[in-house]
């Protein structure tokens, strides 16, 4: 997996492809999709020469596989796609204008292929606390009108013992924080980032929750199952919920398609890239804009 100011290498997925392609249209507008395969050396001046059949055949798959890839990005983020297809399909053009959701899809995409540890601030923003922050929200409109949210995880201020009281509050069960175990509490979040609920008027406890993880870069394949809602219930609250919440996973990459369900099975209900995006409509912008203006700015995809 590439990271920023790294490229892709020769064998990279077409997810990573389709990302280094996005990402040269945002620095320089508009970009082919040969001229991203050539600049990386997948395909050379004899692109389509005679005398190069086999390797002609299997360029021409990349290429298609990345441009069908762009185009079922463009389907899924529902309107908040900031890049646009050509007419002839081959070239994509960045859409600037720093609207929601299409801002969203440019702070995922930063995030994603940034080192998140190393070069998170930007503009004095924490990118990682963004991400908690859009989750909770996202996870609220999937839900629905009726639906609440909160960000628990270390984008939100005060002791993970006052956290957990404040999200037992919210829900109106659960009866507060209460350890199994004795010892000092070392925990910051327990990887449970955000809630969401769908709560009733008449206030009794017995409803929909929704217990997320939160992950920008590209390494939450390896921790997708970490966030265990029953264990947490049993380690920190006085009550479990009368109803067990169901898990998800919010993740800044887009998720390869053809490895979708098994990622589902570990993960939860998955909310990648385009996800998120679809159900970004009411999230507040600046912020995200001012992150992602300023991470721009810290690298090249071609030099000159």
């Amino acid at each position: 997996m590439f990271k920023l100011p790294g490229h892709p290498s020769r064998q990279a997925s077409v997810c990573e492809l389709a990302d280094f392609m996005e990402l040269w249209a945002m620095q320089e507008r508009l970009v082919s999709c040969t001229e991203v395969l050539r600049y990386l050396g997948r395909i050379d001046e004899n692109f389509h020469n005679e005398g190069c059949e086999d390797d002609d055949s299997d360029n021409a798959l990349v290429l298609d596989d990345v441009l069908n890839e762009l185009d079922r990005r463009s389907k899924a983020c529902r309107g908040g796609y900031p890049f646009s297809l050509s007419v002839e399909g081959t070239r994509l053009r960045h859409q600037d204008s720093w609207s929601k959701p299409s801002s969203i899809y440019r702070y995922l995409l930063l995030s994603t292929r940034l080192n998140m540890l190393t070069s998170k601030v930007h503009g004095g923003i924490d990118g990682t606390e963004l991400m908690e922050v859009l989750s909770a929200i996202v996870l609220k409109c999937y839900l629905g009108k009726n639906a609440d949210s909160l960000v628990f995880g270390t984008a939100l201020s005060g002791s993970f013992e006052k956290r957990v009281d404040t999200l037992c509050k919210s829900l109106g069960e659960c009866g507060g924080f209460h350890p199994i175990d004795p010892a000092q509490v070392t925990a910051k979040d327990d990887k449970l980032d955000a809630v969401a609920w769908i709560p009733f008027p008449d206030e009794q406890p017995g409803q929909l929750i929704v217990f997320a993880q939160c992950k920008t870069g590209t390494n939450w394949q390896t921790l997708s199952s970490q966030l265990q809602p029953e264990a947490f219930g049993k380690r920190w609250l006085r009550r479990q919920p009368l109803v067990p919440p169901m898990r998800a996973f919010c993740v800044a990459e887009v998720q390869d398609p053809t490895r979708w369900q098994g990622a589902c099975l570990y993960a939860g209900i998955l909310f990648d890239r385009c996800r998120l995006v679809a159900f970004s409509d009411q999230v507040a912008i600046r912020q995200f804009n001012k992150w992602s203006r300023a991470a721009l700015k810290s690298f090249r995809i071609v030099d000159g």
